[in-house]
């Protein structure tokens, strides 16, 4: 109260998103379109992940700085500022994010996003990479058993 009366605003520093990077992995249609948003909204560098990269199509390129194949996964989530998960629920996709891919690689800076399918995550190995600061945050939008109690 008394800065407010005093008019004195205090604000910690704060960096530009557009100074960010963000890995998408699983760049189908609604991994591009958080590119699009990513890149052509907030101008930030964005890397997308697909299995097969070659089948991309030149749009969904043309939102990212550029598109791998999962044999740079690790390269660009040493370098994101945000991980995006965007996976499918496959057999394969089981556990995919975990301490050991995933969180262990990322910067301790980084914040890890899933907005695909809740069993893509080892959610132990995310509350053990949280409490230990391995990664400075993270966004959940779906979980491995639905609904929260």
């Amino acid at each position: 109260m008394q800065r407010k009366a005093e008019k004195k605003w205090e604000i910690e520093p704060m960096e530009l998103v557009s100074t960010k990077s963000m890995a998408i992995i699983g760049y189908g249609d609604i991994g591009a379109a958080c590119a699009k948003i990513a890149k052509n909204g907030f101008g930030m560098k964005v890397w997308g992940v697909k299995r097969k990269p070659d089948d991309c199509s030149d749009e969904y390129k043309s939102y990212c700085d550029e598109v791998v194949g999962n044999d740079q996964y690790e390269r660009v989530i040493k370098e994101a500022d945000y991980v995006v998960g965007v996976l499918p629920k496959t057999s394969q996709t089981e556990d995919f994010f975990n301490m050991e891919s995933t969180f262990s690689k990322m910067k301790k800076s980084a914040v890890f996003m899933n907005i695909g399918r809740g069993p893509t995550v080892q959610e132990d190995d995310l509350t053990k990479a949280l409490k230990e600061g391995v990664i400075a945050g993270a966004v959940l939008d779906v979980f491995k058993k639905e609904p929260l109690v």
